[in-house]
């Protein structure tokens, strides 16, 4: 998905969809979703009069302009009660409002920076960045079947005062980054075990090494042998599969100390307990 950062009137914006937020417990929609709510003759204040939005997390809304704005659509997404709102709010917001809007085919939305005022604004273009691409992921690779529907490939987040840009690009990329490690990491965990293997591992390990500079050592079986990783080797024993113990070297600044180190354990299938766990699904 394209995510680009846009000065402007976000009413104002063309596009498929407008993404707008709502805190919970709000008796009229105010500032841009006020502006949206005229132009759709108070639709929105009805819904809320009615109770139909509610503002509560993970509540979203569509509501159709037909015609009375530029965009196709006014999402209303639920922010939760104002003096609770957090990034990991406002991150769900963004992504259960792209979910749901690239489930009805639209292919591209532009959104307010929700929650704006309470939180730094590079925070919330990270969070938004991070929910958008979070929430459209999709893992295909090994469906032959077409999707039912397209995919939402451009984003804008859109912004009314224009000194802010520089403040909300830099946050909208750290999330970017840390989506697309994350998106990574399930594609992996999605694949299955036979796609996945610690070779296949490696070979991923190999590849984020060459495209950012990484210092890169697999250790094969005879040298884990040499080490005394016992623990290690016992439990890869039980497969055709070679087992390999990755390490990813980064060194960020001058110091020759190791500042952090990160040792997480991949399994890329357990054939533990196969015997006493129930049978049904083990296959």
């Amino acid at each position: 998905m394209e995510i680009k950062v846009i000065a402007g009137d976000i009413t104002k914006t063309e596009a498929g969809a407008i993404i707008l937020g709502l805190f919970e417990g709000a008796k009229r929609p105010d500032g841009d979703l006020a502006v949206a709510d005229k132009a759709l003759g108070g639709a929105i204040s009805q819904l809320i009069s009615q109770g139909e939005i509610k503002g509560k997390v993970r509540e979203v809304t569509i509501i159709h302009s037909l015609g009375r704005l530029p965009a196709g659509k006014v999402v209303v997404a639920g922010l939760g009660k104002k003096e609770e709102l957090s990034l990991d709010k406002v991150r769900m917001a963004a992504g259960e409002a792209c979910r749901l809007l690239q489930q009805r085919g639209v292919g591209d939305a532009a959104t307010a920076a929700l929650g704006a005022g309470g939180i730094a604004l590079d925070g919330i273009a990270q969070a938004v960045t991070e929910g958008a691409l979070l929430g459209t992921y999709l893992f295909r690779r090994h469906m032959t079947e077409k999707a039912e529907h397209g995919e939402l490939k451009r984003l804008a987040i859109v912004v009314a005062d224009k000194s802010k840009l520089s403040t909300l690009q830099p946050g909208s990329d750290r999330g970017r980054v840390l989506a697309e490690a994350t998106k990574l990491a399930r594609d992996m965990v999605n694949e299955p075990a036979n796609y996945m293997t610690p070779s296949n591992m490696a070979e991923i390990a190999a590849s984020l090494a060459k495209s950012y500079g990484l210092e890169l050592e697999v250790l094969e079986r005879e040298q884990m042998k040499k080490l005394g990783m016992g623990a290690l080797l016992g439990v890869t024993q039980g497969s055709r599969q070679p087992p390999k113990f990755i390490v990813l070297r980064y060194k960020g600044g001058a110091s020759a100390q190791i500042d952090l180190a990160l040792v997480g354990k991949g399994i890329t299938f357990d054939a533990g307990g196969i015997s006493i766990k129930p049978s049904e699904g083990m296959g």
